[in-house]
């Protein structure tokens, strides 16, 4: 193991044992103040507003193992008229097939994680405008450190360069180091919403 690889298992490792302790009552709060930024932000930044006006489609994901839920986010970009589309794994692959209402159309798939039923159509991934991009943890950079797997930075690095959509890492505070050691493959998001 490279010592690039050993300081990510560590980080990993160490913000794992930490969402052990988040309790449920918690992660409800954390996903309502996600949204209370994600729209405090709208309101700010004006090219953001811009950027998200014009979006059809956002990626999201259903959270697990005291991961950062987006649900009320979600729910409010599916209320604005726009598609939410949630990531399914495949193998070495991943791939993201619309999904109007997570609470019948989620099932547990790869890892364990709630996923679309393939049947209903992948996506095509040049569509997707916008990506809300969970994470262990993430640096000032953008950088992010994701499970380990490599599946949202192969995805985000087989894109065509003209369809890249906005990448926009969400975390809570203990989730922010100052530094995460990267490799060639690792791809930095655009923005980020810590709360």
């Amino acid at each position: 193991m490279s010592d690039i690889s050993w300081e990510k298992a560590h980080i990993r490792s160490q913000i794992r044992e930490q969402r052990k302790f988040i309790t449920k009552d918690e992660l409800e709060a954390a996903d309502k103040a996600l949204l209370d930024e994600f729209k405090a932000v709208l309101k700010q930044d004006k090219s953001f507003k811009k950027i998200f006006d014009k979006a059809h489609t956002v990626a999201v994901y259903k959270a697990v193992g005291g991961e950062l839920p987006c649900d009320a986010l979600a729910a409010y970009i599916r209320n604005t008229g726009k598609k939410t589309v949630y990531p399914l794994v495949k193998g070495e692959d991943m791939m993201f097939i619309e999904v109007k209402n997570p609470g019948k159309e989620l099932i547990p798939g790869s890892y364990g994680i709630p996923e679309p039923d393939e049947k209903k159509g992948i996506f095509d991934d040049g569509k997707i405008d916008i990506v809300i991009l969970p994470g262990i943890a993430f640096d000032e950079a953008g950088i992010r450190l994701g499970q380990g797997k490599g599946y949202y930075d192969r995805w985000i690095g087989g894109l065509k360069k003209d369809s890249t959509p906005l990448l926009i890492g969400v975390c809570m505070e203990f989730q922010m180091m100052s530094m995460i050691p990267t490799e060639t493959s690792d791809i930095p998001a655009d923005m980020l919403l810590c709360i």
